[in-house]
């Protein structure tokens, strides 16, 4: 695939090595920078004078000093992890799954820094571009029999063993979570009190999500432990999947179910305690990094949206919609909710394209009658099941817009 002329451009060592040094050397303020910059560690630590960049420590910081001087995103390559520094995210992506080859064959970079360019020719943000660089590389060296040229397949993208792990802000060592009783979630109603817990466990629903708003403070801890409390309570006697959104420590005091997390949880909540506690968790994600990262927590579900426009948050995701819920499910081996915008007509149209399960919020909350709202949902689910999957796209669409 060749670029078009006004993508952003992609820099490597090979082709720009001299603009690099001019840009360093700040004899060259007029030259623009790069929207990516694509180096191995030798290659950074060469443009740099440094010595060899030997820890992880050395290596972000010289990730660091590129991106002021040259680039506006950089990620710097190595044999076992890659370190990426991004206007929208920075760490560590590892492979998911071991080629038997590492990552220093002759031609990997030059694999990565074109999947990286494609991906920014489809309108892809740097952060993603560098996941699905990484996917296009890890597909071409587990392939790769030792003869021939390095390639990935064009499906690269639809295979979860190329999916990268991407490292939390606070790194952690966690990794698996006690699986679902019931992977069918079906309609996952999100609702904000242990009364509405009660009443749509009592309409059907066997999924369902306590999510209390502006309660973080201590002054409102008895308030919400008495609200999980009663959740758990009416819950269980329902024979429903329960998950307490953010409250973490509450859930495990209380013996609930599972909890849900948005990522920007994630580096706050004590994971390995949710883990030991046997508790399932829930992640949110909005974009390929966030997917890498639950993906490397390995959770008992991944959430992913928006699906379509919403008024439940303000957010600066493009709504993904169906076509991106179908990529979704297809490439994670978990079970996949898709969440935001939902009525009947969307909650069948995700019910077609995978989804384990349909959150769902005011459609039932603001309905006339919750209890009708309930099972035309439910209703909806069992035909989107019961209608021909909807097709996954080989890529999924991009999920946030360039920074001008």
């Amino acid at each position: 695939m060749t670029a078009p002329a006004n993508t952003p451009s992609v820099w490597t060592f090979a082709g720009n090595a001299k603009d690099i040094q001019r840009l360093l050397a700040r004899s060259a303020q007029d030259l623009p920078r790069a929207a990516l910059l694509c180096l191995n560690r030798r290659e950074a630590a060469t443009l740099l004078g440094t010595a060899a960049l030997d820890s992880l420590e050395a290596v972000a910081q010289a990730a660091t000093h590129l991106r002021a001087a040259v680039c506006e995103a950089v990620v710097i390559t190595g044999d076992e992890a890659d370190h990426a520094d991004t206007p929208q995210a920075s760490g560590w992506l590892s492979p998911s799954a071991t080629t038997g080859q590492t990552q220093s064959h002759p031609d990997a970079d030059a694999v990565f820094a074109d999947a990286a360019a494609q991906a920014l020719a489809r309108g892809f943000v740097a952060m993603e571009a560098i996941v699905m660089a990484c996917m296009a590389r890890q597909d071409a060296l587990s392939r790769h029999t030792g003869t021939g040229p390095l390639q990935p397949r064009p499906d690269f993208a639809q295979r979860s063993a190329n999916l990268p792990h991407f490292s939390l802000p606070r790194p952690t060592t966690v990794s698996g979570f006690a699986a679902l009783g019931d992977v069918d979630l079906g309609l996952y109603a999100v609702v904000g009190s242990a009364a509405w817990v009660a009443r749509v466990v009592a309409a059907g629903v066997r999924t369902v999500q306590l999510r209390i708003k502006d309660a973080e403070g201590p002054e409102h801890r008895d308030f919400v432990r008495q609200q999980v409390r009663e959740s758990i309570h009416a819950a269980t006697a329902a024979g429903a999947q329960l998950f307490i959104n953010d409250h973490w420590q509450l859930a495990i005091e209380e013996g609930a179910y599972g909890v849900h997390l948005g990522q920007e949880d994630l580096p706050i909540a004590d994971l390995a305690a949710i883990a030991q506690a046997g508790l399932r968790l829930g992640i949110s994600t909005h974009a390929y990094w966030e997917v890498c990262r639950a993906w490397a927590l390995r959770p008992s579900y991944m959430a992913c949206g928006p699906i379509h426009p919403t008024q439940a948050k303000a957010m600066p995701w493009i709504p993904q919609g169906n076509d991106n819920l179908a990529y979704w499910c297809a490439l994670l081996p978990l079970p996949v909710v898709g969440i935001a915008g939902m009525d009947v007509a969307r909650t069948e149209q995700a019910a077609r394209a995978g989804a384990a399960g349909v959150a769902v919020i005011s459609a039932i909350t603001a309905a006339a009658s919750p209890e009708t709202a309930i099972a035309q949902l439910q209703e909806a689910i069992r035909r989107g099941r019961a209608s021909p999957p909807a097709a996954a796209p080989t890529f999924p669409k991009p999920t946030l817009l360039p920074t001008p």
